[in-house]
């Protein structure tokens, strides 16, 4: 009988050794990977740098000469019936003949100076671009700290479950001695009562932490697009050395609003160079044909008229306070985008210390939790020994084996807590370096 249950159980444990190896396992690195590839949200930054693209390539064209073929065709009926031929007055051309008309023109206009208001134009499409990729980048380290954020949360909640099992098994053994010890009259029923009401409390918290882990889960596959299985395994997080950190104006945040008030600067200068002359070039290719009355025959009648060349010259004088209103709203947005970069590199000083704070409280009590499983241990093997020479009851081994196991999760979830810090604290201090956008 002895050798058949050896070798049961070294049948379960090779099948729960192999059910462990078909189990899906996911890192963090694989998870923020796949995310980084996958997201939505990220494909939407991507498509606002394409049409960064375009406005690229919009602001270049004015770079090269327009060309335009125009068709008119016309009937004019004289209600006077005096053929005096064309009259004009004021802007308005009129013709006193009745007849059908048609004319085809070919016309080039093309911008010969403009004080560099087409470069500054060129210049602030480059900068949105560069911004949108900056906000890409800054949308990928936002979606990193989501995904490390809950996944943390989901081993807290797996570890503190997978504990609070074992810590049910132990109040349960409790509880059956204490009814023991009740019945015998060596008890009273208050100490069973007890004990009753901390499993069911204990029983209570095992769900709340089952529920949270599966949530966790949830935000995770909803954050990353990552289909997870029923199974799935989350490796531990690796615990880094967070010495080294950048200054705020090589973060992400920085440079995206660097890069902002570079634009809207850029666009003062535009708004002031468009109230400079502008001098173009325009040409002109006519063909007229006429009938008196015969559409068709007028159509046939096309033919070459005139060509002309010049150059023009335009300056705005008055656009009803519009320039003046446009530099104001221009200067009033530059201001704003200093304030939020102000407030961001604020934000961020105390957030660096609050993470650094906390990192080094949690190495501390980590050591502490070292120093406390030491004695947990020793303190184990000396009830044991009276354990065995009867000089304690098992109320009090297992009420020892019950706060060892406290303190044991506590550990772990200090642990996990030190990592989230220290790979927070990473994340925080990215730059454009660390950026996975090709």
């Amino acid at each position: 009988m002895a050798s058949v249950g050896k070798h049961l159980k070294k049948y379960l444990l090779f099948v729960v050794f192999s059910l462990s190896l078909d189990a899906q396992t996911l890192s963090l690195d694989e998870i923020l990977e796949y995310a980084s590839g996958h997201s939505k949200m990220l494909a939407m930054k991507e498509t606002d740098v394409r049409i960064a693209d375009t406005n690229i390539e919009n602001a270049q064209s004015a770079y090269y000469p327009s060309l335009n073929f125009v068709y008119n065709t016309e009937y004019n009926h004289a209600l006077d019936g005096m053929p005096l031929g064309v009259e004009s007055v004021g802007g308005t051309t009129i013709t006193n003949s009745t007849q059908y008309q048609n004319s085809l023109a070919l016309q080039l206009q093309y911008d010969l100076f403009q004080f560099g208001a087409t470069n500054k134009q060129v210049t602030i499409s480059e900068l949105e671009k560069t911004a949108k990729q900056k906000e890409w980048c800054l949308s990928e380290q936002q979606l990193h700290q989501s995904l490390l954020e809950y996944y943390a949360k989901a081993l807290k909640a797996k570890e503190e479950h997978a504990s609070k099992l074992k810590i049910l098994e132990l109040r349960r053994e409790i509880y059956k001695m204490r009814e023991r010890l009740y019945k015998a009259g060596e008890s009273s029923r208050v100490d069973v009562g007890n004990e009753a009401i901390a499993i069911i409390e204990l029983q209570t918290e095992i769900a709340n932490t089952l529920m949270e882990y599966k949530e966790s889960l949830i935000r995770l596959e909803q954050l990353s697009t990552l289909a997870f299985e029923k199974d799935v395994v989350l490796l531990p997080l690796d615990i880094q050395n967070i010495e080294t950190s950048k200054n705020f104006e090589e973060t992400l945040e920085a440079q995206k609003i660097q890069t902002q008030i570079l634009q809207k600067q850029e666009e003062l200068s535009l708004n002031l160079r468009r109230q400079f002359p502008s001098l173009g070039l325009y040409s002109n290719y006519y063909l007229y044909g006429s009938d008196a009355d015969v559409y068709r025959e007028s159509f046939k009648d096309i033919g070459e008229k005139s060509w002309n060349v010049g150059l023009s010259l335009r300056l705005n004088i008055f656009e009803g306070f519009k320039h003046s209103s446009t530099h104001e709203r221009l200067h009033l947005e530059v201001k704003k985008l200093k304030q939020q970069y102000e407030q961001a590199e604020h934000d961020f000083r105390y957030e660096t210390q609050a993470k650094k704070s906390k990192f080094e409280e949690l190495a501390l009590m980590q050591t502490h939790a070292q120093e406390l499983f030491y004695e947990d241990k020793n303190k184990q093997e000396m009830l044991e020994r009276l354990r065995a020479t009867e000089q304690i009851d098992q109320i009090s081994y297992l009420s020892f084996l019950h706060e060892q196991a406290q303190h044991a999760m506590q550990a772990k979830i200090r642990e996990i807590d030190k990592a989230y810090e220290a790979l927070s604290y990473i994340i925080l201090h990215r730059g454009l370096d660390q950026c996975t956008q090709p």
